[in-house]
């Protein structure tokens, strides 16, 4: 980030929160995932676990996706904490159709969830992670077979031709 936090009299834990999610934020949007991850992760360690729920719920939205812009898929108990099962769903489906490396499944929670997304200002970095999905389908892909054609790749990442699948494959190896 550009600026820096004050430090010329103690911030009260409030306001260091604040400036740890909001930089977290802007982080992810700069690219900057391992930093955001870092700030996100510190911000919700610090911030209180029996008020203010609704930040902690924005707090684990940006880490969530996050983490899967890094490449990792999130716990199963995030999803599930006190007070985050309907909250998190979107973010559940999301995670799922990113660990299964379905990208077909992907854009259908996308479109289904996209004014959820737009609402909670996640929608910009959950349509980066379409090549984490494809990326995943990709690792499944491979694991699997030792030789696949080009055109049975693109059926299973649901890519519309072959030769999407060939520049796809091209680009990540």
């Amino acid at each position: 980030s550009n600026s820096t936090f004050p430090t010329d009299a103690p911030p009260s834990n409030n306001q260091l929160i604040r400036y740890l999610y909001y930089s977290g934020r802007i982080q992810a949007l700069r690219l900057e995932y391992t930093q955001s991850y870092s700030n996100l992760s510190q911000a919700l360690r610090k911030s209180p676990t029996n008020t203010a729920l609704g930040f902690r719920i924005a707090i684990q939205r940006s880490l969530v996706v996050v983490q899967l812009l890094m490449g990792e898929i999130p716990e199963r108990s995030v999803f599930f904490g006190e007070g985050m099962q309907g909250e998190m769903k979107p973010y559940l489906e999301i995670a799922q159709a990113v660990r299964r490396g379905d990208l077909g499944n992907f854009h259908v929670t996308v479109t289904k969830h996209a004014e959820r997304f737009k609402l909670d200002g996640m929608y910009t970095l959950i349509s980066r992670l379409a090549h984490s999905v494809v990326k995943a389908g990709l690792r499944k892909l491979k694991s699997s077979y030792s030789r696949i054609s080009l055109v049975d790749v693109a059926v299973r990442l649901g890519l519309p031709s072959a030769t999407s699948a060939e520049f796809v494959v091209a680009k990540a190896v």
